[in-house]
């Protein structure tokens, strides 16, 4: 009996992953189902009328401006249907290809900061869990902004470790342009989750310093300056949009309930992550258990 290498370990984890990939991403395209309500049919509507209006600065919903959610994904809708026709499977093909970006830089995450195979077990197992497959399957913004959060992070990872100013550099302006991504796609969420997972991570490092503060601000320009190519001109031709989405979506929609949801209690969304993350959240016990273990006796993550 022959024993398996680490590369043949890969191997199968390369077949297994396009097997699910083709599963998850490119069946369903395949299969006509009708657009599911609200949020399908209602983005549906936006993007078309989008294609049909030649007006791909605001986005409108019955002839009136529809201001609830950014741009960035409607446009990829209406490219779509202008690419590939008004049908459902065009519709659905931008949310198909950012879940499986989301997929792909998952374990791209993995695989820089704990090696090869935890970044394949990780691209896996995102492509698998309940709630990033159920938001593929549906047209929805949220599918959008998970591959530009898991590159800023990884940026942000990298600028860390950046041997020359050129690089550094780089590694700014390519997480604030990802941030400014995120804020067209789903306003300030994504910054504020970058945020929260770079801050925890420089702080539980004791890596906090001016330099780095100095640097997150550069990437919060860059960030506001990308963004600012569409919030601004909207704002010009209808005034009070940015107070709208800013202050009443945004602070308001979050704080008081002018929104759906905006008043739920601190625990109203663990339900839906914790069976969102099924079948594999399972497991988050006994890798922070396994983590700790490691660190304890200094393993490096990804050795064996």
């Amino acid at each position: 009996m022959s024993l398996q290498t680490p590369d043949s370990d890969n191997r199968w984890l390369v077949i297994l992953a396009a097997v699910l990939a083709a599963a998850v991403f490119v069946f369903p395209l395949t299969v006509y189902f009708p657009l599911l309500d609200p949020d399908e049919g209602l983005h549906a509507s936006i993007a078309q009328e989008m294609v049909e209006r030649g007006d791909w600065m605001v986005p409108r919903f019955l002839g009136e401006p529809f201001f609830d959610k950014p741009i960035l994904y409607f446009w990829c809708q209406a490219l779509s249907l202008r690419l590939f026709g008004m049908n459902e499977a065009a519709l659905r093909l931008p949310g198909m290809i950012f879940g499986l970006m989301g997929a792909v830089t998952t374990g791209l995450i993995g695989r820089r900061m704990f090696g090869r195979t935890a970044g394949w077990v990780a691209g896996i197992f995102y492509g698998t869990m309940i709630l990033p497959v159920a938001l593929t399957q549906a047209a929805s913004h949220d599918v959008a902004l998970i591959p530009c959060i898991n590159l800023a992070i990884l940026f942000l990872w990298e600028w860390d470790r950046a041997r020359s100013y050129s690089s550094l550099a780089g590694y700014v302006a390519a997480a604030g342009f990802l941030l400014g991504l995120t804020i067209l796609t789903k306003g300030l969420i994504g910054v504020a989750m970058v945020a929260v997972a770079y801050g925890s991570y420089v702080l539980i490092t004791r890596r906090l310093s001016i330099t780095i503060c100095l640097r997150g601000l550069a990437v919060l320009a860059i960030a506001a300056l990308v963004a600012s190519t569409w919030y601004i001109p909207v704002e010009i031709k209808h005034p009070g949009f940015l107070h709208y989405y800013f202050i009443e979506r945004h602070i308001l929609g979050f704080t008081t309930a002018t929104q759906l949801h905006g008043d739920a209690p601190w625990w109203y969304y663990l339900p839906i992550i914790i069976g969102g993350g099924l079948p594999w959240i399972g497991y988050l016990p006994v890798s922070i258990g396994d983590a700790l273990a490691r660190r304890k006796i200094n393993i490096e993550p990804g050795e064996k």
